[in-house]
């Protein structure tokens, strides 16, 4: 009977040491969130639990003799063990390989080029490392198949979006209140950067059949918040360009009767 509540604390005791690892580590990843240091959790998690079963192993007769060959056994049986393990092994050694040559950082946005998945990297753990997509899914991808994609780190490249707004006016509207209104529209957004390098400036980009034809670049911090930008700023277009009698004409087809 003394077994079973030798037993009960091991698996307790278990179970405490992990919780107290993923704390401990919760407090390290705040403030230096690196890819190293995920993965010695997750290595640190797995021989906490090995361990403990390994402890369990130990206390009963029948599998005292089993649990002591796992650790002395002979050459074959290891042979055996790590040929049926390989895979798992593998994942664990790119792993440490991953961790140690730091082909990126959890949070930075990779494009691995034989899966043609991009996204952000949010965990990488003992067999696995996750990458969230830009639609919200998670991509769990082996570390061994990881290991020997081609890797590219876009972290560094810059990631704003510069998008062209093209709208077009009738010859009998206000051109310079026009042009006034779209470069306030453009600057007052939320979305938009305003800087010396993405200036906000209406251009006349063409002298079109059915009016004048105005363009102006929208630049935001990111290539998801571009689309957003823009299609506010049509409908911001039509309410004011309304409200000032600015018209934009509607495309006209000349028919001829032979």
């Amino acid at each position: 009977m003394s077994e079973v509540y030798i037993t009960i604390v091991i698996i307790i005791l278990t179970l405490v040491l992990n919780k107290f690892n993923k704390l401990l580590f919760k407090g390290i990843l705040k403030r230096r969130n690196k890819i190293h240091l995920k993965f010695l959790r997750s290595i640190i998690s797995v021989f906490i639990y090995a361990m403990g079963i390994y402890g369990i192993l130990l206390l009963f007769g029948f599998t005292e003799k089993l649990a002591s060959s796992l650790v002395t056994s002979s050459s074959i049986i290891v042979a055996v063990a790590i040929f049926a393990a390989q895979e798992s092994l593998n994942d664990i050694l790119s792993g440490v390989m991953l961790s140690w040559s730091k082909p990126f950082e959890i949070g930075e946005r990779v494009q691995i080029i034989g899966l043609n998945i991009t996204g952000i990297v949010e965990d990488i753990t003992v067999r696995h490392t996750i990458i969230r997509t830009f639609n919200h899914a998670k991509v769990v991808v082996p570390n061994s198949v990881l290991n020997k994609q081609v890797i590219e780190n876009n972290s560094n490249v810059d990631s704003r979006a510069g998008n062209f707004l093209d709208i077009i006016i009738s010859y009998e509207s206000d051109l310079n209140k026009a042009i006034s209104i779209l470069e306030e529209l453009v600057s007052t957004h939320q979305l938009v950067l305003k800087s010396d390098e993405t200036p906000v400036k209406v251009m006349i980009r063409d002298l079109a059949e059915n009016g004048i034809a105005l363009r102006v670049q929208v630049w935001t911090k990111e290539v998801s918040e571009n689309f957003s930008a823009c299609s506010d700023l049509r409908k911001s277009v039509l309410e004011k360009f309304k409200e000032n009698n600015i018209e934009i004409p509607y495309k006209q087809i000349k028919v001829v009767n032979s």
